[in-house]
């Protein structure tokens, strides 16, 4: 099962990678999307100035437009890529990549939650807890109708990461499933589930 491939015309040569993404982090905010739990990654933008512009001018302006679609980068095996279209505040284009096996919760819960944040990092070991009042960008991620590809590309890495750790077939195919089931149970959780 493979995701679809995307083929994008580029502004420049520095679109055309992925922008690395140094940690993550959930956030949940009463009165955004629900209170739902979405993921936030922190990029590294040494590479992409123009990404790291976006995020500064996004605290002055109102909410901006961006296009997504999920999909695979061609010999990129074993990933997933979000590519983002930000029409504005500013133009740009940029991918974030994720690992399935390693990131799948991240893409789980942008699934789920309908979105993801987007921030700088400040260095190479940047955790969100060290400066949680940086400026954070919310891309809205509609239904792309991913979500059934998504699901069977999960199912299948899990597994085999669980043969590869040395599971039976039958073990591998019962673990996948129960991750996959606590993942989804934790992403639905609302900020009103766990605070009175």
């Amino acid at each position: 099962m493979k995701a679809k491939i995307v083929d994008i015309p580029l502004r420049n040569l520095r679109e055309r990678y992925p922008v690395r993404i140094v940690a993550d982090a959930a956030v949940s905010t009463r009165g955004l999307h629900g209170g739902r739990l979405l993921p936030l990654v922190l990029l590294d933008t040494s590479d992409r100035p123009d990404v790291a512009e976006l995020i500064r001018v996004h605290q002055y302006h109102g909410p901006g437009d961006v296009q997504t679609q999920w999909g695979q980068i061609g010999g990129h095996e074993g990933t997933v890529a979000l590519f983002l279209t930000f029409i504005r505040p500013t133009e740009l284009f940029m991918i974030l990549e994720f690992d399935i096996v390693k990131q799948g919760p991240l893409v789980e819960q942008t699934l789920i939650g309908e979105g993801i944040y987007i921030t700088k990092s400040e260095a190479d070991d940047d955790r969100f807890i060290k400066n949680p009042d940086r400026v954070k960008v919310i891309v809205e991620v509609g239904d792309t109708g991913f979500r059934e590809t998504w699901d069977k590309l999960f199912a299948e890495y899990l597994r085999k990461h669980f043969r590869a750790e040395g599971l039976s077939r039958s073990e591998s195919r019962r673990a996948a499933t129960s991750l996959i089931e606590e993942l989804r149970k934790f992403a639905t959780m609302k900020m009103r589930d766990v605070l009175p």
